[in-house]
């Protein structure tokens, strides 16, 4: 498969360069560098001294991204994976969380238009009518502080302008009977006021199949709104927007894998029931499904004065999600276990922050502000296990989780530049962070009540005790985080620094406790120190960028969790990265640019784990979803047919291999792949409508979305295979 991905982009940079030598485009720009907002002022990607990707609109068209998994495949030492589609899970170099708790937070911090969002499902959402998304890697102290340990990935929605009135809409089809349907009507509505309203209508069919039956699996379905209001008045200007969205899917086609642990027998098992069968066909049951909600409303407020911009960001936004799933993927019987998955969660959370941004003709600028956060999260997760021999029956069972959780945190913070000589800034910033987390749990043995044995994924006693009646914990956590640093800008194309960071997640109380104790005793916060040294250059305006960083990061107390036997443990480990990431484009010629990245980590555990069930050997393992080598390649060509130019863009993606979960079992490995995905769009010269072509892992590499070990057997989900589609966008004005 390897070969095929990088065949086809081969040829493609092949067609590029016989192309590329053909004339230059009027509109094509001599500056391909964006203007981000990672640290709360609009700059220069080239003059932000932390290592940060960016994607502007053109890009995200350009490449047909549709979500954060697309963002995470270009982008150095990021990775991405999802257990469903409200329990997606991000890792920065090596840096992320599967925690499902209630109680729990992710280690990348995902905001939406600079609110950041506290459920992992809250964030990861279908991508459009977007300005933009930036990825800050490495631990964000200071400016972001809550839970971006590993980093933090913004999102930044188009906002309505009053000066460029327009209606643009797009219509798609593809393979898996692929609709897409977006819609955006922008435009003044009074003088000094703005508005703004984006549609998006999504369906595919499933691109996997029920081996049974023939039923669809894998098929999604997504329908969303956003509407904004701006206004602008003297020196005060104002935004208030709401977001609704809601994701259907037929739930998840899971496919056993076995590997050298697997027991013969099982092996040969395994291979007479899927002999003749294929990756997208499975014996998940036909009735799974996963359905998420999510809502927002936020109001934000600007107040410029001679010497500072005082900002006042209000928000609410409500997720909920449910699930049914199919853990094993194998018929019952003659498989000796069946695993039932059902969850329900609803959350809902209010965030407020007040921040003071020096304005851009101070000579030392600085950023202060208070963030507060408040958040309720209700969660019942419902395991059905069905045992056969060799396993006696009371190993099955029927088990309730409930968490009833309340996550509170407060933070001040402050960051301050100061321009030593002409060529040299000093950097320092602080933030003190107190969390507070309050838990009502219960694990219900429905099966048995009262019994000698509460069943699957409670355990046998001593260790698994149902406790129906409840347990309560109560714990909270001050801690300080910060940022120093030193940037060297020798000249207008040099950008050297050097920085230290401290990055903290505060502790959680864990899902599927296996008895009370658990259930109401919190895992140690997370702390990380990252030393980092960084270089940007850019040339002739941008046309050469070349950025590298290299880092090393001490993790003290990393959550970590491990699915043993039907049983989730957690505990803390320690952990040390070391990592070194490339990024570079170069446009050769005004319509041809060429560019990639790539990222080294070597990122173990140096500490066993201390859990309830005894020690875990971990101590010189490989940290989950950190492959050693990553990097992409791509290449753009913009060339002129008729009256209008074509562009044709070709991304490559390669990523090594990696372990799913801690124990790195060989049933958990994900062997290296590739990708490949390509565009190809024509417009005419006023760029009033747009056709393209695109087309997504034409190589049509099978890679895994997801594993679950048992028995020596990964049972996976796959993602999905080569797809293509087309589309039409028009726009109306502007």
């Amino acid at each position: 498969m390897a070969y095929r991905s990088n065949a086809l982009l081969g040829a493609s940079a092949l067609v590029l360069s016989l192309l590329a030598g053909e004339v230059a485009l009027a509109q094509a720009e001599s500056s391909d560098i964006i203007t981000i907002t990672a640290q709360r002022r609009a700059q220069s990607i080239q003059d932000v001294p932390i290592a940060v990707s960016a994607f502007d609109e053109e890009a995200l068209r350009g490449s047909a991204i549709e979500g954060i998994g697309g963002i995470a495949d270009r982008t150095p030492g990021f990775t991405m994976s999802e257990f469903n589609i409200g329990e997606p899970q991000l890792y920065i170099r090596g840096v992320g969380s599967t925690s499902d708790s209630a109680a729990g937070d992710p280690s990348v911090a995902v905001s939406i238009d600079e609110v950041y969002i506290g459920r992992a499902g809250g964030g990861a959402i279908s991508f459009f009518d977007l300005e933009r998304v930036e990825v800050l890697r490495g631990p964000q102290g200071t400016l972001y502080g809550r839970n971006a340990a590993g980093g933090a990935v913004n999102i930044i929605t188009a906002k309505p302008d009053g000066d460029d009135p327009f209606t643009e809409v797009t219509v798609g089809y593809g393979e898996y009977e692929d609709i897409q349907l977006t819609g955006v009507a922008n435009g003044p509505i009074d003088e000094n006021v703005a508005g703004r309203i984006a549609l998006l209508y999504h369906e595919h069919a499933g691109y996997a199949e029920n081996a049974v039956t023939g039923q669809d699996l894998q098929g999604a379905k997504t329908i969303g709104g956003r509407g904004a209001i701006s206004f602008e008045t003297g020196p005060v200007s104002g935004l208030f927007q709401i977001d609704i969205s809601r994701d259907e899917t037929d739930g998840q086609a899971r496919i056993p894998v076995p590997g050298p642990n697997t027991a013969p027998p099982l092996v040969a098992l395994i291979g007479a029931l899927r002999s003749g069968l294929d990756e997208r066909e499975s014996f998940s049951s036909p009735n799974t499904f996963q359905e998420r909600n999510t809502y927002g409303a936020q109001a934000r407020f600007d107040v410029e004065r001679d010497a500072f911009t005082f900002t006042s960001l209000s928000s609410w936004r409500a997720t909920d999600f449910s699930w049914f799933d199919d853990l094993g993927g194998l018929p019952t019987p003659p498989y000796v276990l069946l695993v039932e998955d059902r969850a329900d969660e609803d959350s809902n959370q209010f965030t407020q922050e007040f921040r003071l941004t020096s304005n851009t003709d101070s000579g030392v600028s600085w950023v202060a502000g208070l963030f507060l956060f408040h958040e309720d999260v209700n969660r019942s997760e419902n395991f059905v296990v069905d045992a056969l021999p060799p396993f006696p029956s009371f190993v099955g069972g029927d088990v309730t989780f409930t968490q009833n959780a309340t996550n509170q945190s407060v933070a001040g913070f402050a960051q301050m530049t100061w321009p030593v000589t002409e060529t040299i800034n000093l950097t320092g910033g602080v933030r003190l962070t107190w969390d507070s987390k309050e838990i009502f749990a219960r694990g219900i043995d429905n099966d048995t009540p009262g019994g000698p044995f509460p069943g699957i994924p409670l355990g046998p006693p001593p260790l698994g005790v149902s406790f129906p009646g409840g347990v309560t914990g109560e714990e909270s956590w001050t801690e300080p985080t910060w940022r120093l640093a030193a940037d060297w800008r020798p000249n207008d194309n040099i950008l050297a620094y050097a920085s230290y960071d401290r990055g903290y997640k505060s502790g959680l109380y864990p899902s599927q406790a296996q008895n009370a104790g658990q259930a109401s005793t919190p895992l140690d916060p997370e702390i990380l120190d990252n030393f980092e040294i960084g270089l940007k250059t850019n040339w002739d305006n941008g046309r050469f960028i070349l950025n590298g960083s290299a880092f090393f990061t001490d993790y003290q107390d990393l959550q970590v969790y491990e699915l043993l036997g039907l049983a989730l443990v957690t505990s803390n480990a320690d952990a040390e990265i070391f990592g070194v990431e490339i990024e570079t484009q170069v446009r050769l010629t005004d319509n041809f640019m060429v560019g990639g990245t790539y990222a080294y980590l070597d990122a173990e555990y140096v500490s066993d784990a201390q859990s309830a069930i005894g020690v875990l050997p971990y101590n010189g393992n490989q940290l989950t979803r950190a492959p050693e080598n990553k990097y992409t390649v791509f290449a753009q060509l913009d060339a002129p047919i008729g009256p209008g130019y074509a562009r044709l863009r070709t991304d490559y993606q390669h990523t090594g291999e990696y372990f799913f979960d801690p124990s790195n079992n060989p049933e958990v490995l994900v062997e290296s792949y590739s990708s490949v995905d390509a565009r190809l769009s024509w417009q005419p010269m006023d760029e009033s409508w747009e056709i393209a072509l695109w087309g997504k892992n034409l190589g049509d590499e099978t890679y895994p979305l997801h594993i679950i070990k048992n028995n020596g057997i990964g049972f996976n989900v796959f993602a999905p295979p080569r797809t293509w589609g087309a589309s039409l966008r028009v726009r109306f004005g502007g």
